[in-house]
C-alpha cells in the first residue's frame, strides 16, 4: 500500500482488504483452482481499485461488495484465458513436431490447409457471436467447466446453462453452414 500517499487513502483500502480478503479468496479459488495463484490476483485486483478509491467510497457496502467480487472475478477470467492460451500454443508445437514425422508431406499439407480453412471459418463464425455466447462455448469446451463453474462466472442460473450453450452452438452451425447472420442475444 505504499502506492497511495493520502493516509485516508491508505486506512480504506487497508479496510477494504481485511473485510473482503476471504470472499476474494474464496471465488478466486473457485475460479482457477490454484492457490499458489489466488493471493496474486487478489493482490492485482486491488492495485487496480487504487485508482477507483473515489468511486468505492460513494457507493454503498453491499455495491462495494459486488464491484470487488466483479473485479476479482474479471482478474480470473483473464488469467483463465491467459494460461489457456498459453497451453494451447505449446500443445499446437507438438503437434507441429508430429506432422513433421509424417512420410507423405503432400497429403500432411493438403490435411493442414483443410483444417487450417475450416478453423479460420470457424473462428469467423464465433466473433460473429454475443460475447455471452463466445464465453459460453469457450468455457464449456475450451476450458471443460462445468455448469456450477459457468454460473458463477457469467452469473446465469446453473439451470440454464446448457440451454444457452446449446443456442449458441446453434448459432454457431447456423453461420458455418448457411451462412446467415444474427443478433446472438436470446
Amino acid at each position: 500500500m505504499t502506492v497511495l500517499e493520502d493516509e485516508n487513502d491508505k486506512e480504506f483500502m487497508i479496510n477494504l482488504y481485511q473485510l473482503y480478503y476471504p470472499i476474494m479468496k474464496q471465488r478466486a479459488y473457485i475460479l482457477v483452482r490454484d492457490y499458489a495463484i489466488v493471493d496474486d490476483l487478489i493482490q492485482e485486483a486491488f492495485i487496480k481499485l487504487i485508482p477507483k478509491i473515489p468511486l468505492l467510497r460513494s457507493l454503498d457496502s453491499y455495491k462495494i461488495a459486488s464491484y470487488i467480487v466483479n473485479t476479482i472475478k474479471r482478474l480470473c477470467i483473464d488469467y483463465i484465458r491467459k494460461e489457456s492460451r498459453h497451453r494451447q500454443h505449446n500443445f499446437s508445437g507438438s503437434i507441429e513436431d508430429i506432422a513433421d514425422q509424417i512420410s507423405d508431406q503432400q497429403a500432411a499439407t493438403e490435411e493442414y490447409y483443410i483444417k487450417k480453412e475450416e478453423f479460420e471459418d470457424l473462428a469467423q463464425a464465433l466473433f460473429l457471436l454475443s460475447e455471452r455466447d463466445r464465453d459460453l462455448l469457450y468455457f464449456k469446451y475450451n476450458l471443460e467447466l462445468s455448469d456450477k463453474d459457468i454460473e458463477l462466472l457469467l452469473d446465469i442460473p446453473a439451470h440454464h446453462v446448457r440451454t444457452y450453450i446449446a443456442r449458441a452452438r446453434k448459432r454457431v452451425f447456423h453461420t458455418l453452414f448457411k451462412g446467415g447472420s444474427f443478433s446472438g442475444n436470446e
